[in-house]
């Protein structure tokens, strides 16, 4: 938990969706809808070896959901979806924008994007891993390759793209790859190009490489055009060590925020607050596994508004204020989105919600994280 945060001020209004596929990011559409990824579950289709080593078999498992006021649909199906055996913690569609009245979203990888040939070679489908594309009516097509940029020659030696947060900006769209550990700036016209690269930290814990990894996941766009990124942090995860970035066009990385546990998203208000999401707030190499649900002023003050989230993935705010959080999102068939509201005290959650839990194991969504100085990844 970040220092100095406050007691908890939402409590659960209700479960809006449910039986999601490791569900990921989520945002508003002017319409109305809120819309939600779903990474899926893999498949029994050609695999790759993940960062972390790990085989992960393809399939069409992935899907953009909607809903608005009880009614759900899917607005794009049978996309691709990267897991392990039992499909948990899948990679696949991460997260969704809106950006000049169309849908876009990005697809995660996971691994050395030189592999994606051998799945393309099977089916063309998977040739979206790794890219932004736009969706129009059901028809999702890609528009710009993030992987190929680190496959090409990332910023480090390491050869490993995991696109996994998406935002809007004035002049285009902004992706954090979760892999390369870079944010890329993606123009109208598919144009990619490098905003800036997140340097590793110091390792202060005994164990573990000399450093770790940034991880960065959640993106975001202030009101002033600045970009906003939020912190996994790699292998051994430690501690209070993840932050909130500000990123300037110029590539310039200042520290918003600190004091976090592996944060997985955030969303940036009206007025510049942020709402940052952690998904494992006492570290992923502990047991447990639920995350929190943050404000941070424009002042830096922090501020907490909820706890004890099962895993949560995802974050979205409705125009009424009411907070939407994608929780079990580990799971192949039992991801939810929560209906969070303001509540003066803290309510637990409602007996006989389904919660499930996951292991470290299957936390291999974030790209398998890499471990820094080893030529590893690490499962988030």
């Amino acid at each position: 938990m970040a220092g100095g945060a406050s007691a908890a001020t939402l409590s659960i209004k209700g479960v809006v969706l449910d039986g999601l596929a490791n569900p990921r990011g989520m945002t508003f559409g002017a319409d109305g809808w809120l819309y939600v990824t779903e990474a899926g579950a893999g498949g029994t289709g050609p695999s790759i070896i993940g960062g972390a080593g790990d085989t992960l078999s393809y399939g069409e498992t992935g899907a953009i959901t909607r809903w608005r006021a009880g009614s759900r649909e899917r607005v794009a199906e049978n996309l691709p979806s990267l897991a392990a055996e039992g499909g948990f913690g899948a990679t696949g569609v991460h997260d969704v924008t809106f950006y000049n009245g169309s849908l876009y979203t990005v697809f995660g990888f996971g691994g050395d994007p030189n592999q994606r040939d051998g799945l393309v070679a099977s089916t063309s489908n998977a040739l979206l891993l790794g890219q932004v594309a736009r969706v129009i009516g059901g028809t999702v097509s890609p528009i710009a390759d993030i992987a190929a940029l680190e496959r090409d020659g990332g910023p480090d030696d390491e050869r490993n793209s995991n696109p996994y947060g998406l935002t809007s900006g004035p002049d285009g769209l902004f992706v954090a790859d979760a892999g390369g550990n870079d944010i890329l700036s993606v123009a109208e016209d598919g144009a990619v190009n490098p905003v800036t690269f997140i340097p590793p930290t110091p390792n202060p814990l005994p164990f573990g490489p000399p450093v770790y990894q940034s991880v960065p996941t959640g993106i975001g766009t202030a009101p002033d055009g600045t970009i906003l990124v939020s912190e996994l942090t790699g292998f051994p995860f430690p501690e209070g060590a993840a932050r909130v970035l500000s990123v300037r066009p110029d590539g310039h990385l200042s520290t918003v925020a600190t004091g976090f546990t592996n944060l997985i998203d955030l969303v940036v208000g009206s007025t510049g607050e942020i709402f940052a999401l952690e998904t494992d707030s006492d570290s992923l190499l502990n047991p447990g596994t639920t995350g929190s649900l943050f404000k941070i002023l424009t002042d830096g003050t922090v501020e907490l508004l909820f706890d004890g989230l099962e895993n949560p993935t995802g974050l979205a705010i409705g125009s009424d204020g009411t907070f939407y959080v994608g929780v079990n999102g580990l799971s192949p068939t039992g991801g939810q989105v929560l209906a969070l509201a303001p509540s003066i005290a803290p309510v637990p959650l409602p007996a006989g919600l389904p919660l499930l839990l996951a292991g470290i194991g299957s936390l291999g969504y974030l790209g398998r994280r890499r471990r820094s100085g080893t030529g590893e990844t690490c499962n988030p």
